[in-house]
């Protein structure tokens, strides 16, 4: 039989010890935190633009049944002038395409923040949600990808842990900088 005191011990130090699961995923080069895993996956990608090259930094954190993905892309200055609406609607299109998902809502929490849910049919059944947030020149994508028999409390829970650490640069990236 173990000793009382032990199992006092050894409780109280689980209790008042940080886990590093509990921890959130800092990026500083992103300038977010979110509940990533230490294992997360980064990755860089450009694509091209009417306006040139546009770099986009994707964190993954892939979990049984559930995917994790922050992601940010600095725009360029003149992104913003085909309008607000025409930018996060064309990242919601390209969201659902590259997923191969079928929207379910599209809603707009403020004027810096859309919201989307989503299915994706195939092999496994998925339901998908993803928050577009624009902050100044820099647009983050925050989706969780999860198999339709797990809870979707951690899919909120994983959202709502998103959080900009600092304001975008006040200016756009020069194009000296491509």
């Amino acid at each position: 039989m173990a000793n009382p005191r032990w199992i006092a011990f050894f409780c109280a130090l689980l209790w008042f010890t940080p886990a590093a699961w509990a921890q959130p995923y800092v990026c500083p080069d992103g300038r977010f935190s979110a509940a990533l895993s230490r294992d997360t996956a980064r990755s860089l990608s450009t694509s091209e633009s009417p306006l040139g090259p546009v770099a986009t930094s994707v964190y993954l954190d892939r979990q049984p049944g559930r995917f994790l993905t922050v992601s940010f892309t600095d725009l360029p200055k003149l992104a913003l002038l085909a309008g607000r609406e025409t930018l996060f609607e064309e990242a919601r299109d390209g969201m659902l395409q590259q997923c191969n998902g079928h929207l379910l809502t599209w809603t707009k929490d403020n004027r810096q923040t859309r919201r989307l849910t989503y299915r994706v049919a195939g092999e496994k059944n998925y339901r998908g949600e993803t928050v577009f947030q624009l902050e100044r020149y820099r647009l983050y994508v925050v989706d969780v990808r999860s198999e339709l028999h797990l809870k979707p409390l951690a899919d909120r829970e994983f959202l709502g842990s998103f959080k900009i650490l600092s304001p975008a640069a006040a200016a756009a990236p020069s194009v000296e900088n491509r």
